[in-house]
């Protein structure tokens, strides 16, 4: 052999076993000596922008405060969010350019679930985590899986749990329900159906909206015609405000309960009363300043000041979101990986804060925080809490 041709074959074992020294080196996607990124995708434009926009404000204040603390293990997080305007389509473009561009190292408080429902295996094809999704469905942490957290009560428990109270202890005889006609609408029409197959009853009427609609009164009509004396909702913000101002409008005052996604400040203060005697299933109360703690105050306070806008519950989920990852990742160490996350997330139990709510604990077995909920209703224009905890 040429002494040329041993040069090339030796130059060429040489890269190879530099490259391979270097993939064995190079960390996870994602973590650098300074940076942790993470990625988020919110409607932050679109019919749930009053959801996305205060939930990516609270994770973006969560990460400044910790940054300013020094960070974790001396890592800065560096938060990417992107817009979904709550389509499906956007998600997968939004997820794609957060994985694949801004390689970040987990996906935290992305909300929707049909959009949730896009991205979690463009993670899980990547061996990357979906934390702490702004979504209730079951889906978020079924199956069991490494990669996925939820620290949502989830839809189809709430469902369960209010209709089987307004049976037993308000007398309804008769259910009916409307919902989002979507991945997040039929798992509240599944825990409707189920708690009342549990109790030898059926739905009465059953009927469904596209994601935007802004017309309910065929929907409402039927629910009436089948006289129903309890209605379930399975929609959003403006959708919640739509179908009972659609219904008072038409002279009909059954009792309704909207699930958790329908639980915000705006459902009763855009409405002007209009929604007044709304009943939902809640988590988190939402906070008002005449009734915070002194340290609950004090952080809406602060994030007035930083977003000129009321801190809501939106912003609590996004900044306990954040808080949660930052204990996890303090708790995963300096080299830090997926394995370690997952590790750290299931020693965590009893978790509270200022926010209030059911604490939230996961381990091997289970990666729900809670499935814990309670009962709300509007009084007037704000919300009050009637039972903390729904058995």
């Amino acid at each position: 052999m040429k002494k040329s041709q041993i040069f090339v074959k030796t130059l060429g074992a040489l890269a190879v076993s530099l490259g391979m020294s270097v993939a064995a080196q190079a960390g996870p996607q994602g973590i650098s000596d300074t940076e942790i990124v993470l990625g988020s995708h919110q409607p932050l434009s679109g019919p749930l922008a009053g959801w996305g926009v205060p939930v990516a404000n609270g994770l973006r204040m969560r990460a400044e405060e910790i940054n300013a603390a020094g960070g974790i293990h001396g890592r800065s997080i560096k938060l990417v969010v992107e817009d979904t305007a709550y389509s499906p389509t956007k998600a997968a473009q939004a997820g794609s350019k957060l994985i694949n561009k801004d390689k970040i190292f987990a996906m935290i408080g992305a909300l929707g679930t049909p959009t949730n429902m896009v991205t979690i295996p463009m993670l899980q094809k990547k061996g990357l985590h979906n934390l702490f999704p702004l979504s209730a469905a079951r889906q978020m942490y079924q199956p069991l899986d490494p990669l996925k957290f939820s620290i949502f009560a989830p839809y189809y428990a709430g469902a369960r749990q209010a209709v089987k109270y307004f049976v037993q202890q308000k007398g309804k005889k008769t259910i009916g329900i409307l919902y989002q006609d979507d991945d997040y609408g039929k798992e509240v029409l599944a825990g409707v159906a189920d708690q009342l197959g549990e109790m030898g009853m059926t739905l009465s009427a059953e009927t469904t909206y596209k994601r935007g609609a802004k017309d309910f009164s065929s929907q409402i009509a039927k629910l009436q015609a089948a006289g129903c004396d309890f209605v379930v909702l399975g929609t959003v913000i403006r959708e919640t405000i739509g179908a009972v101002v659609t219904a008072r409008k038409m002279g009909w005052k059954v009792d309704m309960l909207v699930s958790g996604a329908g639980y915000t400040p705006h459902v009763a203060f855009l409405a002007k009363g209009a929604t007044h005697g709304l009943y939902a299933s809640f988590q988190v109360p939402i906070p008002y300043a005449d009734t915070a703690s002194s340290e609950l105050k004090a952080w809406m306070g602060k994030y007035k000041a930083k977003y000129d806008a009321d801190a809501n519950i939106q912003a609590a989920y996004g900044y306990r979101a954040m808080s949660l990852f930052a204990a996890a990742a303090e708790q995963a160490g300096h080299h830090i990986d997926s394995p370690k996350l997952t590790a750290a997330l299931e020693s965590i139990s009893g978790y509270t804060d200022m926010f209030g709510g059911p604490a939230l604990g996961f381990s091997s077995s289970s990666h729900v925080g809670t499935t814990q909920g309670g009962l709300a209703q509007i009084d007037g224009t704000r919300w009050v809490t009637l039972i903390d905890i729904l058995e």
